[in-house]
């Protein structure tokens, strides 16, 4: 059973966020076009431009650069995200969980995060630990970034992982 991202949507946020920097960066020639002065001075609509127009440049970079996938199958797991790209045996997995992440605002969506088995190396250093742990894992995708509803995630998981998937 295959996962799909919601890639319209991601694409739409970095577009704007990249349109936004573009204006911000040409707005203090925009103004003087029409015989007004910036008045927060021109050095900050080019700094903040700037920085916008990158992020949204890469975040666009990187959604096209590696296309999500992530598959669920009887006997293996294949994830392609910009965090983890490898075909995973269920045996090799501890643990597969939705929860919020403790370092983002408590709104934000529950991700999927990938727990490996004790001495499992899935090619990439892991890069999430619950405050107080020792485990590390992989959040590989925020629920709200998925075509499929919450409720087709979770039977999903339940279904392929088993015992391993807790909510």
């Amino acid at each position: 059973m295959e996962l799909h991202r919601d890639t319209g949507k991601v694409l739409r946020i970095a577009i704007l966020i990249t349109a936004g920097g573009a204006l911000l960066l040409a707005m203090p020639a925009l103004l003087n076009l029409i015989g007004r002065e910036f008045v927060l001075g021109p050095w900050l609509a080019y700094g903040i431009g700037a920085v916008l127009a990158l992020v949204g440049v890469g975040q666009i970079y990187s959604t096209l650069r590696h296309p999500f996938r992530l598959v669920a199958g009887d006997s293996t797991l294949i994830v392609r995200s910009s965090v983890l790209k490898a075909d995973i045996p269920w045996e090799s997995l501890a643990a597969v969980t939705l929860e919020r992440l403790h370092y983002l605002d408590p709104p934000a969506a529950p991700h999927l995060v990938l727990w490996p088995a004790p001495g499992v190396d899935l090619g990439t250093k892991p890069n999430y630990r619950r405050k107080g742990e020792d485990r590390a894992g992989y959040p590989v995708i925020q629920l709200d970034e998925l075509r499929e509803s919450p409720a087709e995630v979770v039977a999903v998981l339940q279904r392929f992982a088993g015992a391993r998937f807790t909510a």
